[in-house]
């Protein structure tokens, strides 16, 4: 029975010692690493409902597009995550339109950025010459709760992957399920749920790669959280503390029963 306990303890022991094999990325697929199909490359982001946006009017006489343009506002990336900056943002409103000073009401949604950039300066193509227009996705992040913590990225351009995301988070821990990673991202009025392994290097060319503004990424905990043990020394130091109390205890007990034994009395359990 000893030698059985001592067997069981060390591959419970082992069972949770993590390996290279369950964190490193860019790994080959194999009957545990999926090969995901090169199926989806990078997507222009489609406007949505509650994004707001940076417009700026150039042209060569400034003072042709002067009323287009709010002179308070800058003409960098705005941050559309406070309230003052969002004074000079415009809304993509319920009914999928942006309301521009003195163009009124302007289709936005399910457009990218480009092709809204391409109406304006179509609309205002007999207002000023050579007139362009600087069409920019303000609120441009992306959340990550779970095991790695729980953070908001402003992201720098729209054209981000899961990798980049992760570096300017700080990685995963060495506790976050790799293997069950899931992107919550919102497309007009539904909610979708990606789920994927991101050990595998075949993920490069997958649907999972390129991420959106406003995804949510969520990292669960690994098996080995729940044990504590995640190197090989702490491993062989719980397993032979373990032991080593279990042979004292066994050893005290034997001890008190022969002694009861030799003094005359009754044994123990008998």
């Amino acid at each position: 029975m000893k030698k059985y306990l001592v067997f069981g303890i060390i591959i419970a022991a082992f069972s949770s010692c993590m390996s290279t094999r369950e964190i490193n990325y860019f790994q080959k697929p194999a009957a545990d690493i999926p090969n995901y199909a090169d199926t989806v490359g990078y997507q222009e982001y489609k406007l949505q409902k509650g994004d707001y946006l940076s417009i700026r009017i150039y042209a060569l006489r400034p003072e042709d597009v002067a009323m287009y343009n709010d002179q308070n506002q800058s003409s960098g990336d705005e941050a559309g995550d406070n309230s003052y900056a969002r004074l000079y943002l415009y809304l993509v409103e319920e009914d999928g339109n942006i309301d521009y000073p003195y163009l009124g009401k302007i289709p936005a949604l399910g457009k990218n950025t480009r092709e809204l950039k391409y109406d304006l300066e179509e609309r205002l193509k007999d207002v000023a010459k050579y007139c362009t227009a600087d069409v920019r996705l303000a609120t441009r992040t992306v959340s990550i709760i779970g095991e790695s913590g729980s953070r908001r990225l402003n992201l720098p351009t729209e054209q981000i992957t899961i990798f980049q995301a992760l570096a300017m988070s700080g990685d995963l821990s060495e506790f976050s399920d790799r293997m069950n990673i899931k992107i919550v991202r919102q497309i007009n009025d539904s909610t979708v749920v990606k789920e994927f392994d991101i050990r595998t290097r075949s993920i490069i060319n997958s649907e999972f790669y390129y991420l959106q503004p406003n995804d949510v990424i969520y990292v669960q905990h690994n098996f080995a959280k729940y044990f504590g043990i995640n190197k090989f020394t702490s491993v062989m130091s719980a397993t032979l503390s373990t032991v080593s109390f279990g042979m004292m205890l066994y050893s005290v007990g034997k001890n008190i029963k022969e002694s009861v034994t030799n003094s005359g009395g009754k044994p123990i359990g008998d």
